[in-house]
């Protein structure tokens, strides 16, 4: 028995000396690469939804697809490893603002939900401008 508690303590053991840390880590250059893509595609989401949404013809489709297109722009660049948590989290809020946005959009303008919907993506849009500059 003593035998077998051994061998079984050397095989914990040995696991334990072989386990990889879970969480990698990454340089700060890999940190900076990888917020500067986001901001640059967080830069290119937010123009287009700012023509589209807040253009003079008000083409509605073309709205909702730069709502759509920008989500998924910025979901995609939050999705990097690397990035510093808050870029992401700011990133992945813009993201779901603009979903809502699009989903909300048939309320009509006047439509108080919509109205609030619209506030808090314009919010979420300042933090990541913050975070991105212009």
């Amino acid at each position: 028995m003593a035998v077998f508690l051994a061998a079984a303590a050397l095989i914990v053991a040995i696991i334990a000396l072989t386990r990889t840390d879970a969480t990698p880590t990454y340089s700060e250059a890999q940190r900076s690469e990888a917020q500067a893509r986001l901001c640059d595609r967080y830069k290119l989401a937010a123009q287009a939804v700012h023509l589209e949404t807040t253009g003079p013809d008000g083409d509605v489709a073309l709205a909702r697809i730069a709502n759509t297109n920008g989500a998924l722009i910025l979901a995609t660049a939050a999705s990097d490893p690397a990035l510093e948590v808050k870029f992401r989290d700011a990133a992945q809020a813009l993201a779901t603002s603009y979903q809502t946005v699009t989903a909300m959009g048939t309320m009509g303008k006047s439509d108080p939900q919509f109205v609030a919907a619209i506030d808090d993506s314009n919010a979420k849009y300042q933090v990541m401008r913050d975070l991105c500059g212009d």
